[in-house]
């Protein structure tokens, strides 16, 4: 009868541990299927709305905060040691993307919907880009079009509140930003980007009715998205840059040095200082210059660093002559990386991407390039984007490392190998945190070596100043945000460590300015990255198989840099199991 009763008594606990784990899952996709369902009907981008951008009034902002927060508390009280590991990722993840929706609001960064090379107004224009194929959809565009009066008026009206707040962008930071809405101030409304999806009638569409959806489109052009615009240019012109700030750092804002810490511990995923970052980087920068020193050696330069950078930037073998011939090179490194994964990677994503050039609207205030993801079950692939504007500010040396980070095995790797975890919870397929995501497009850069590029000195030096770029970043973002430097300060540490070009030295610093925090996730990723690498070799020695530790860090989608270390871990513990059977 004893033995019965411990029987049973162990069964009982047995199901009751396993009902504790199985509620702990059950509350963490709940909030998570509850908050999708709460955007979806805050954000009704593909249904019938008044707002089908959002809506962006004082009621709206803290009707979502509230949700969120309430949301934030009910996953605060799930017992993370009842879990099943997968739901701590789970759970762990959910609550550091609705942290960082409360800091948006408590920071009041809504005050501030602008960047350097972005914003509220930029997202629109991407709409133009949809694949519209029957009249329900293009009646659906058209109402957006004549949505964005609204929006633009809510926006401007949060902007104007911000510059009384003190919180703002500078203007230094600004250059050339008047293209991102002058562009879109035409006369007649064909020469629109928001003509785009009435050029060419789909089949399925009457002739009749393609008539009356050009004209539709004609009218909502000149009168809803032209004033709109015109009315950006006004408000910049005559309100904006005369009295926006003329500090540089997010410590300058109300609570600014609390504010930076909390995008730093975001961006970052770690509990590090400011400080301790800035060290950090200051100890990678030191260290790849010797590395460069080793190519002056190689090419038998006699001069310091700063003498090569100078020959880089002014020789012009080292920059592309058309537009047309620097996509064919990014293409043809591209491809020829293509051909080369099976050597890193076991699993390689089904979906394709593409080589296109930076959107003109975007270009002359963008990156050397992006990548530009697309749903997996959408009409379109994946985009690596090249910036053609500007040649002479291209450089030939730093494409292959650019390409490694953008396109593959980076970022489109990576995100479209995540859009095919069909087992993770729907929040996760497309979620995106810069600390993974950035540190492996780095990390990528550095595996090029390993698939037999960087074959020449210059590209090899291209392959360090990318590396330096990103470590200058540690030092340059803290610098701005926390240490008061000077705008000159940034561009000169930028300049004399990094090949990278001038145009590009300042767009950068000028990204750096508007978004504090973002810059470090790229160096602190691929540290992490490489460290855990180094840690499972050690561990497994000749057992170590370099592809099945990448399928590893990129069969959970992007994580924080604290999951990646229990993941690999846990992957060491279970092949040191095999071993020592």
């Amino acid at each position: 009868m004893k033995k019965i009763y411990l029987i049973l008594l162990v069964f009982l606990s047995v199901q009751m541990a396993f009902g504790q784990r199985n509620s702990g899952r059950k509350v963490i996709l709940n909030v998570a299927k509850d908050l999708e369902s709460f955007y979806k009907q805050e954000f009704p981008r593909d249904t019938i709305s008044e707002f089908p951008f959002g809506s962006f009034t004082d009621d709206d902002l803290l009707r979502r905060y509230n949700y969120q927060l309430s949301a934030y508390e009910i996953l605060g009280k799930i017992d993370t040691n009842r879990l099943q590991f997968d739901d701590q990722i789970n759970l762990e993840l959910l609550k550091h993307e609705i942290k960082n929706q409360l800091t948006y609001f408590e920071y009041k960064e809504y005050l501030n919907p602008i960047l350097s090379d972005d914003g509220f107004h930029i997202d629109i224009a991407f709409i133009a880009s949809g694949n519209y194929k029957t009249k329900k959809e293009l009646d659906l565009y058209l109402r957006k079009l004549r949505s964005i009066p609204k929006y633009i008026e809510q926006h401007l009206a949060l902007i104007k509140r911000g510059l009384e707040q003190g919180i703002s962008q500078p203007k230094v930071a600004l250059q050339g930003y008047e293209s991102t809405y002058e562009q879109h101030i035409v006369i007649e409304p064909e020469k629109s980007i928001f003509w785009k999806p009435f050029t060419q009638q789909p089949y399925g569409i009457s002739d009749e009715e393609w008539v009356m959806l050009r004209n539709e489109a004609r009218k909502a052009i000149i009168e809803n998205v032209v004033p709109s615009f015109q009315e950006i240019k006004t408000f910049f012109d005559n309100q904006y840059y005369p009295k926006t700030r003329t500090t540089l750092g997010a410590s300058n804002f109300p609570n600014g040095n609390a504010y930076y810490s909390e995008k730093v511990k975001f961006f970052t995923t770690t509990n590090l200082s400011p400080n301790n970052i800035y060290n950090i980087g200051l100890g990678e920068v030191e260290r790849i210059k010797k590395e460069m020193l080793e190519v002056l050696t190689e090419v038998k330069f006699e001069g310091s660093i700063k003498d090569f950078i100078q020959t880089l930037r002014t020789d012009p073998r080292f920059y592309p002559t058309s537009a047309e011939g620097l996509l064919k090179e990014a293409s043809y490194i591209a491809k020829k990386i293509d051909g080369k994964l099976p050597l890193l990677f076991r699993k390689l994503p089904r979906q394709p991407y593409g080589v296109v050039p930076v959107p003109d609207f975007l270009a002359p205030s963008y990156t050397g390039g992006r990548y530009s993801g697309a749903s997996i079950n959408s009409t379109r692939s994946g985009s690596y984007w090249v910036n053609t504007y500007n040649l002479k500010s291209r450089t030939l040396y730093t494409l292959e490392a650019l390409t490694l980070h953008e396109a593959v095995p980076g970022h489109h790797l990576q995100s479209a190998l995540t859009q095919e975890l069909t087992h993770l919870p729907k929040f996760r397929q497309n979620l995106y945190i810069n600390a993974f995501g950035e540190g492996w497009g780095l990390y990528s850069e550095y595996l090029g070596t390993e698939l037999g590029l960087y074959k020449d000195p210059y590209s090899r030096f291209g392959k360090l100043t990318y590396e330096m770029w990103r470590a200058c970043r540690l030092v340059i973002d803290v610098g701005i945000h926390e240490k008061n430097w000077t705008r000159e300060q940034a561009v000169e540490y930028l300049a004399d460590n990094t090949a990278l070009s001038l145009h590009e030295v300042n767009t950068e610093i000028n990204r750096y300015i508007c978004w504090p925090g973002q810059a470090l996730a790229y160096k602190m990723g691929e540290i992490k990255i490489k460290e855990l690498r180094k840690k499972a070799e050690n561990q497994l020695k000749e057992k170590f198989d370099i592809r099945a530790f990448h399928d590893l860090v990129l069969s959970q989608g992007t994580v924080t840099l604290s999951i990646l270390e229990k993941m690999v871990d846990r992957y060491i513990d279970i092949e040191l199991k095999k071993i020592n059977k």
